[in-house]
């Protein structure tokens, strides 16, 4: 698997206002994984993970598009980004490896925290 930091100043990020909890995976009796019913937790700090999905532009062979992706977050409490503000994260990394079952390339994206949320809010008080 390849790791790639990614410095979120310069991807610009647009949350969705999704955010789901990350579920622990369990191993069944066939040998298959699936998402259990447990939330998973950080290993070192124990703090819950959550799925923050976002939105950004990317460019591949010259085409340009839309991508939608969750970044995993330790947070004590579910983070809520406002729909469709920009956000930015600490230590963001995207981990990519071949998909075993099409063959395809798969990215998995993850951060130590979300380092800037806009609040609209705020913003429209101070216009």
């Amino acid at each position: 698997m390849a790791t790639f930091a990614v410095d979120s100043n310069r991807q610009q990020m647009v949350a969705t206002g999704v955010v789901e909890p990350v579920m622990e995976w369990v191993e069944t009796a066939e040998g298959k994984r699936r998402p259990g019913d447990n939330q998973a937790r950080q290993e070192n700090t124990g703090l819950p993970l959550w799925g923050v999905e976002v939105v950004y532009q990317s460019e591949s062979w010259g085409r340009v598009s839309t991508e939608s992706v969750k970044v995993t977050v330790p947070a004590m409490q579910m983070p809520a980004p406002s729909l469709f503000t920009p956000i930015q994260f600490e230590d963001l990394v995207a981990s990519v490896r071949v998909d075993r079952r099409s063959g395809g390339l798969t990215t998995s994206w993850e951060a130590a925290a979300i380092a800037q949320m806009a609040d609209t809010a705020a913003q429209k008080a101070a216009a």
